[in-house]
């Protein structure tokens, strides 16, 4: 009856017994966010990275060869909402017929860039960022906001609209027929796909 305990007893152990890790071993389930791309060239390692607004990269993720999106982890930028400032500090210069619901509600605006290491030293230099864009954003506000505005060059009226914490804000832009004032938004969005692409004119505005 001892032996059958203890045998018992070492079965348990050994079930109990595993990966330290979150998820015990398993794999880590799809975030639900993504960048879709052209299809990454081959050759050296190409990376995604996400910039602040003076270019200091906060998150990194490798990208397979030929691949045309890539998911990846908010969890890991999310510290960087410490980084917020008054969303009127992000205002283009020149931002005119100004109105804010919320004056002064800190935001952080980040974006995409994707590069390929042709040195292999897994930094980001000179000549190795891919001539690719997005107006898309990973966007951090303390709380819901809107903010309104105009600028003269380009001849645009904005809207940008944030919801509190992170989420993706989609960039729309367009010129009414028979109007020479485009209109640009910037809303936050549920889904969490984010879009780089080859730069085009009026998407470049």
């Amino acid at each position: 009856m001892k032996r059958l305990l203890l045998l018992s007893l070492l079965a348990l152990t050994a079930c109990g017994a595993g990966p330290s890790s979150p998820t015990g071993g398993r794999p880590e389930l799809p975030t639900g966010v993504e960048v879709r791309h052209p299809a990454a060239p081959a050759g050296t390692t190409v990376y995604l990275n996400l910039l602040t607004e003076s270019g200091e990269s906060v998150y990194q993720q490798a990208v397979t060869a030929g691949a045309t999106r890539t998911e990846v982890n908010p969890a890991l930028w999310r510290e960087q909402s410490g980084r917020a400032r008054p969303i009127e500090d992000w205002l283009p210069e020149g931002a005119d017929d100004l109105q804010v619901s919320a004056p002064g509600t800190p935001v952080l605006l980040l974006h995409w860039v994707m590069w390929q290491d042709r040195d292999g030293n897994g930094q980001r230099a000179a000549g190795e960022t891919l001539d690719l864009m997005t107006h898309d954003r990973a966007v951090y506000a303390e709380k819901a906001v809107t903010v309104t505005f105009k600028t003269a060059a380009p001849d645009m009226r904005q809207q940008w609209q944030f919801a509190a914490g992170w989420s993706r804000a989609e960039h729309y832009v367009y010129l009414p027929s028979g109007q020479s004032t485009y209109r640009r938004s910037l809303q936050t969005q549920g889904l969490g796909r984010y879009e780089l692409h080859v730069p085009t004119p009026i998407t470049s505005q």
